[in-house]
């Protein structure tokens, strides 16, 4: 054999050990599959049909679907702006981990008890708490399960109540697109 030959024998002797290790790796005995993250609710933002909000220390709010878009019915009636919706109602598909049963924490150090926030979609409820000090991402309560979840949503459930009334089209600009 000469020394191409022995180069190919090492080159297809490593690729069968790289394929053993790769096959270990994946297959790994004793190993349980994790099992995948459920979201909050299970609930789809297309079967929300209301939404309201608890704020302590400010104006309830409160929002439902109506011919296709949502309408802010409290604290002032409008259209609602559909920017600030849709975060809300992606919420019930979120996906959190880690999780952590209720009873095995002390809800009133991370302000779950009382909440600082309640939301309801479609009558579910979600508790906000504190964030957790090492990521800043924010505990949710739903049900008996605590969640620390990204802290995109308590900002923008907590704005001025206004700015979830969509903006009016004007007539000057109307009257501009009719004359193009």
């Amino acid at each position: 054999m000469n020394a191409l030959g022995r180069r190919h024998g090492i080159n297809l002797g490593l690729l069968v050990v790289a394929g053993g290790l790769a096959a270990l790796a994946l297959l790994e005995p004793g190993r349980e599959q994790a099992a995948a993250i459920p979201s909050l609710l299970e609930l789809t933002p297309e079967r929300i049909e209301r939404i309201a909000v608890e704020r302590p220390g400010q104006t309830a709010l409160a929002f439902e679907r109506r011919d296709g878009g949502w309408w802010m019915t409290a604290p002032e009636g409008g259209s609602a702006s559909p920017v600030l919706i849709r975060p809300i109602l992606q919420l019930a598909e979120a996906r959190c981990a880690p999780s952590y049963a209720v009873a095995e924490l002390n809800l009133s150090r991370l302000r779950l008890e009382p909440p600082r926030l309640r939301l309801w979609l479609n009558g579910r409820e979600i508790h906000f708490g504190d964030t957790a000090p090492t990521d800043g991402q924010r505990y949710l309560r739903v049900g008996a399960t605590v969640y620390l979840c990204p802290d995109r949503w308590y900002p923008l459930l907590t704005s001025a109540a206004a700015s979830y009334l969509a903006a009016p089209i004007e007539s000057s600009v109307l009257n501009a697109a009719r004359r193009d």
